[in-house]
């Protein structure tokens, strides 16, 4: 059987304005996927109407057959409890022709155009932050239904920055998400054990801390946070992903504050998140600055001059506290 041709673009069509968007799958928030996976496989399975919680919208969808294929669109209906079973958005989703090629989406807004004439959507402000909060919904369902059936895969290693903390055992990763209509923003993820995040009171103390070294022509800067009393790292490498590194390293000094999410491996919902002023914004500013025109190294390059800063810096509070010895 051959592969499939896997897109990271999707093509929103709507059919009453004629109006055309290309949606990169990075602009994706971290997390849809996991979160609307299983909704999706129950619309799938039959459910004839699945709740968007917390939110009062519903959806259900099908897939549709061509010459023998089970999968070759989806048909996704939306609408809300409010307003009763009567579908105001319906969409169409097709997988790219080719590899690279953009997947489409094309949405009908007729059931929104005749809800507002009614007035069964309240105040015109009203019905149109429905129609773009179901938008939302529709973009993200799209990416869901291409990741599971193959035709599109995710960045960061193929799989989601949840399932590598999760897989690695605990830890922290930071990663950039980006809501509708807000400013991507890099929020830190961090897992301990059950335990350990049970023990943590309901408004830990958290802090961040970062430093830069450099090792030959590499440079490597490390991010400590304090979580309660454990000490955690993760790294910002400035040429990885053809400079996705040093566009996150942009986000975060440019950002004012920033989000932990603290999970306990057992849930995609985080146990606890808690928010701090961004005290690192003029500091990471200036690392920013000082990479600027600096030589690209390789991935593997990284990785042994990573190697070689943890036998001076065994531990991630040694990362901050250490003496300069380079």
């Amino acid at each position: 059987m051959p592969e499939r041709a896997t897109t990271t673009t999707l093509r929103r069509l709507t059919l009453e304005s004629g109006d055309q968007e290309d949606m990169p799958q990075r602009e994706m928030a971290s997390g849809t996927v996991e979160t609307l996976a299983p909704m999706l496989e129950r619309a799938l399975a039959g459910d004839p109407q699945v709740r968007i919680p917390p939110t009062d919208y519903w959806f259900k969808a099908r897939q549709l057959a061509s010459e023998g294929s089970p999968d070759d669109a989806l048909r996704v209906e939306f609408g809300t409890v409010s307003v009763g079973d009567v579908a105001i958005t319906e969409m169409t989703v097709r997988p790219p022709a080719t590899n690279g090629d953009p997947a489409i989406l094309m949405t009908s807004i007729g059931g929104w155009l005749q809800a507002v004439a009614a007035g069964s959507l309240g105040s015109r402000p009203a019905a149109d932050r429905i129609a773009y909060e179901i938008s939302g919904l529709e973009n993200g369902i799209a990416w869901t239904w291409l990741e599971m059936r193959g035709y599109a895969t995710r960045f960061q290693n193929l799989t989601s920055p949840l399932e590598v903390l999760f897989s690695a055992g605990g830890g922290m990763l930071t990663t950039v998400v980006q809501e509708p209509g807000q400013t991507p923003e890099v929020c830190v993820l961090v897992q301990n054990s059950p335990d350990a995040v049970g023990r943590l009171s309901p408004d830990p103390q958290v802090s961040l801390q970062a430093r830069l070294f450099r090792m030959g022509g590499v440079y490597l800067l490390p991010l400590v946070a304090q979580v309660g009393d454990t000490w955690y790292e993760s790294w910002i490498n400035p040429c990885a992903d053809e400079g996705d590194g040093l566009a996150e390293l942009e986000i975060l000094a440019a950002q004012s504050r920033i989000v932990f999410l603290i999970y306990d491996g057992t849930s995609l919902e985080p146990e606890n998140t808690v928010q701090v002023p961004n005290h690192l914004a003029g500091q990471l500013n200036e690392m920013r600055q000082r990479l600027e025109g600096a030589t690209p190294w390789t991935t593997e390059g990284f990785a042994a001059a990573r190697e070689e800063l943890y036998a001076a810096y065994p531990t991630p509070r040694d990362l901050i506290y250490g003496p300069d010895v380079f």
